[in-house]
């Protein structure tokens, strides 16, 4: 096929600015792509534009993605376009790339090609041995926290080191020794952490000035997507390997940045031009996704947030129906008149419950949808749940695999030493990880010293027959593994230490932990393709990279049949799209967050993932909220969000809710549980007359009691409660009345008391 006829065929059916956006191949080029432009489509057919047409070798074009998923997804459209050489397409995630780096580079920053990765479980191990180590009492520090803040240190580039000499006070003192005691133990169990993949291959290119000529020389065109995500030291890395050729593209959205917590930057997409001056700018604004009244709604609502690019997304779509808010008095009514309308959309508009999801703002509201959609039968998955490879029964395995991939990782050691039970005690096992902090070495190292009578213990015969035991499991185990295909090996060391029989003793959940076994093995059998040597590294390196997006294609379990309704976070939901999206939970407090609340650039942030959440939508959108809501343990009136506010009223249908779910609940969706769907009824009633409670007014609620109104407003305001506090009410939805005699309430105006 002739140059003229592949680039005719890569280019059909793009718009002239997408075909602007694929043929700038030379310099760098930023392209600020909105939700549903069809970024993915332009990353694909500008890879495929540049080995089909422009003839640039495969191997000499670097894609980065934000997830694993996403980098399938690509290289397989990319895939479809060229013939040539499609096999040598480097796509990968940020991490994956540097973890790819490390295998055959961190030699120079003291990583040997076996390392291991440590996932969150390991961490906070790994923090809790650290403070067993400083003798520190971990109850007041919660380790999440602790792992926090060193991730932060490390993204600022702050070593152990560096730190310690900028201590000013007894906390930082602490986190300083944990951070020391932390990085000295992965490092000697030759393992790094998702920080040090990034931290590391930056230390090798800035002190390795020949490797990384190695791999700017060899990457002359670098894609980078979801570039508003990337932190600083990611977008360092970048300019590292785009400094000399200078073609790289970045891809991104200022309006979809919603990952702060990850030290993401968007000021990275800004800071583009002016790292690299000669940038040019396209802005891909039309949606392939929305109508007209959701793209209008996020236009709306977006607006609002202070200096940002100027971005109006449009569409031929055409207007597409009125977005629903769902006005309704309890999480529970809510979740029933979601589900209820959920159910019309399957039956009726025959929309699959595969595309549609229920989106909210922080994961315990889902708890609320789970019970309803059990008592009502509607499958479900939970995005963010515990994960396939997170599964205990799953984690001894690959605990197993690590270390037969890497005998100084102790979190893998310590995991499987007592798994299943051999007789080794705790005592036993503190006992080997204080002579592996004496003797600065690995825990395996030191059961090998022990074996050999080189290192005189306190343990007891009983303690050293059951430690040599282990040993001699372990050598055989790593003797065998080099002749043996993955799943042979995984087979093998289940087989070895009866693996099947412990998990059979679990009587209830015993036959589906089997089954995620024989799934864990049958996901090796990709990798048998491989080079012997390294099959279990790839296996075992793309395991420790998999987000939870990852798991979306087919839920965690590859045995899922049947359509089935996303329940899912708003955070994790980008980048997806569904026919109907039902974002739950609008209230203050919720979305945005109550953290948010007086706080700029926070506040920013949660309009920013409200955006993201009506953009997953394509014909149908819902927004949801209850008048009082049960939260963390506490019963509180809500408002409505500010941000539904921002959302002109011409695009929106209010409804009240119960009057849908009075109407058609009882036909189809009857409970076993009477006592649970009459108090739902119950609770279901019509709103009562509209009041408007003044300033100062005397009131008594259903369920907090005693009250003065302390700022009133036309729809609601703040009552001062006696046993409960301050509480945001919606007059037309609290339970609550006006005092008849003033003097029956016995505490004082809080106004007058604080005068």
């Amino acid at each position: 096929m002739s140059n003229l006829s592949i680039e005719k065929t890569i280019l059909a059916g793009l718009s002239d600015r997408q075909i602007e956006a694929v043929t700038h191949t030379d310099g760098p080029l930023l392209l600020i792509a909105g939700p549903g432009s069809g970024k993915t489509r332009v990353m694909a057919h500008r890879l495929a534009y540049l080995v089909g047409v422009k003839e640039i070798k495969a191997n000499n074009i670097l894609a980065v993605t934000f997830t694993n998923k996403a980098a399938r997804e690509l290289k397989d459209r990319c895939e479809r376009l060229v013939t040539t050489e499609k096999e040598l397409l480097q796509v990968r995630t940020f991490h994956g790339f540097c973890a790819r780096v490390l295998r055959f580079d961190g030699g120079y920053v003291g990583l040997s090609r076996d390392f291991s990765i440590l996932d969150d479980d390991d961490q906070k191990r790994v923090i809790k041995r650290s403070f067993e180590d400083e003798n520190l009492d971990i109850k007041q520090y919660t380790p999440s926290k602790v792992i926090s803040v060193i991730s932060r240190l490390k993204n600022s580039l702050v070593t152990p080191e560096n730190f310690a000499t900028q201590v000013s006070d007894y906390g930082e003192e602490i986190i300083s020794r944990i951070y020391s005691r932390y990085q000295v133990i992965i490092e000697n169990s030759n393992g790094v952490d998702f920080d040090d993949l990034l931290l590391k291959t930056h230390k090798l290119f800035i002190e390795n000035d020949t490797v990384l000529e190695q791999y700017s020389e060899r990457f002359k065109y670098i894609q980078i997507d979801e570039f508003q995500d990337t932190n600083p030291l990611q977008f360092k890395i970048s300019k590292l390997l785009a400094n000399y050729h200078r073609n790289i593209c970045v891809v991104g959205d200022p309006d979809q940045s919603i990952y702060s917590w990850r030290y993401a930057d968007p000021s990275n997409l800004t800071d583009f031009k002016k790292s690299f001056n000669e940038t040019t700018i396209i802005t891909l604004d039309e949606s392939y996704r929305s109508t007209e009244n959701i793209l209008n709604a996020a236009n709306s609502l977006i607006k609002n947030n202070p200096g940002r690019s100027e971005k109006n997304l449009w569409t031929k779509n055409g207007s597409g129906e009125k977005i629903v808010l769902y006005e309704t008095s309890s999480e529970e009514d809510e979740a029933l008149i979601v589900l209820n309308e959920i159910q019309r959309l399957n039956k009726n508009k025959e929309i699959s419950l595969n595309d549609i999801a229920i989106m909210y703002r922080v994961n315990a509201q889902s708890r609320v949808f789970e019970v309803a959609c059990n008592r009502l039968g509607i499958r479900y998955k939970l995005i963010g749940g515990v994960k396939f490879y997170e599964r205990q029964e799953v984690k001894d395995v690959l605990a197993y695999l690590r270390t037969i991939s890497n005998k100084s990782d102790d979190a893998a050691i310590l995991r499987i030493i007592n798994t299943p039970r051999r007789g080794i005690s705790d005592k036993t096992v503190s006992e080997l990880v204080s002579l592996s902090k004496l003797n600065n070495i690995c825990i395996f190292k030191i059961i090998q010293e022990i074996c050999s009578g080189n290192i005189n213990t306190g343990l007891t015969p009983r303690a050293l027959k059951s430690i040599e035991e282990f040993n001699r499991l372990l050598i055989d185990i790593i003797a065998i593994s080099e002749q043996m295909d993955i799943t042979d090996l995984i087979n093998y060391v289940i087989e070895k230490i009866e693996y099947r029989s412990y998990l059979r003793r679990d009587q209830e959940r015993g036959d589906d932990r089997l089954e995620n076994i024989n799934e864990l093995i049958a996901s090796a059998d990709q990798y048998i393709g491989l080079d012997s040597d390294i099959q279990l590294t790839s296996f075992l390196e793309n395991l420790a990279l998999v987000s939870s997006v990852d798991y979306l294609e087919s839920g965690d379990s590859l045995q899922t049949q049947g359509e089935e309704l996303t329940l899912i976070t708003l955070h994790q939901a980008k980048g997806l799209e569904y026919e109907a999206v039902f974002l739950v939970g609008c209230e203050d407090g919720l979305l945005p967050h109550i953290m948010s609340i007086g706080e700029p650039d926070a506040l920013e942030e949660e309009r920013r993932i409200c955006y993201v959440g009506i953009t997953r939508a394509k014909n149908q959108l819902y927004f949801s909220y209850s008048s009082i809501r049960r939260f963390r343990g506490v019963m509180g009136g809500q408002m409505l969000s500010r941000f539904i506010s921002e959302i002109p009223k011409e695009l929106l249908i209010r409804n009240k809710g119960y009057n849908v779910y009075k109407n058609q609940v009882g036909k189809e969706n009857t409970f076993s549980n009477k006592s649970f769907s009459s108090n739902i009824l119950k609770s279901s009633s019509k709103p009562k007359k509209k009041f408007n409670y003044s300033k100062g007014a005397k009131v008594k609620h259903d369920i907090f009691g005693d009250g003065i109104v302390t700022t009133s407003e036309l729809d609601g305001g703040e009552v001062m409660f006696k046993n409960f506090g301050v509480k945001k009410l919606v007059w037309n939805y609290a339970p609550m009345s006006l005092y008849e005699h003033e003097t029956e309430i016995d505490f004082v105006d809080p106004e007058i008391d604080s005068a």
